[in-house]
């Protein structure tokens, strides 16, 4: 079994997995409340049980509350938005990369952003989707989303 430290509860709330007994959830509920090690043992106690269930609940509520089920758009934004805890968001991110993989077969990074990301070329969007480059930089811009599209310095894929 894991023990439970500092850095292993911060390393679980950025993965979005669990750690020991704790579920996602919950890790990413005691890293955000900055909760001592020793407060987490089995089997927790029912207040810090109670305590750790309210904040996930919260957190849960806001991140569903920020996407509009009904439009695929805004769910992509909310998978992508680093201010929901990424236990809610991985089940979003991986059936995002399952669809460019089944819908895009075809289409490879060419390179990783500094946070490791995958990173595409336009030209290569744009030919998978048999799209126009300056259309899709339109569309891009309309929905505010052109700061994405500059990722900054990329590391290319060997």
């Amino acid at each position: 079994m894991t023990t439970i430290t500092r850095d292993s509860l911060a390393q679980a709330a950025q993965e979005g997995t669990g750690i020991a007994h704790l579920s996602p959830g919950q890790a990413w509920a005691a890293h955000r409340l900055a909760m001592p090690p020793e407060r987490l043992e089995k089997p927790l106690a029912p207040h810090i049980a109670a305590l750790l269930e309210n904040v996930e609940r919260m957190a849960a509520r806001q991140f569903f509350a920020s996407a509009d089920r009904d439009n695929a758009e805004s769910i992509i934004r909310a998978a992508h938005d680093e201010a929901h805890p990424m236990y809610l968001r991985a089940p979003m991110l991986e059936t995002l990369r399952q669809g460019m993989v089944e819908c895009l077969p075809g289409l490879t990074p060419s390179g990783v952003n500094d946070k490791g990301e995958a990173v595409y070329r336009l030209a290569d969007i744009a030919s998978a989707l048999d799209v126009p480059e300056d259309e899709l930089l339109a569309r891009a811009e309309a929905m505010g989303m052109k700061d994405r599209m500059e990722a900054g310095p990329v590391h290319p894929l060997h």
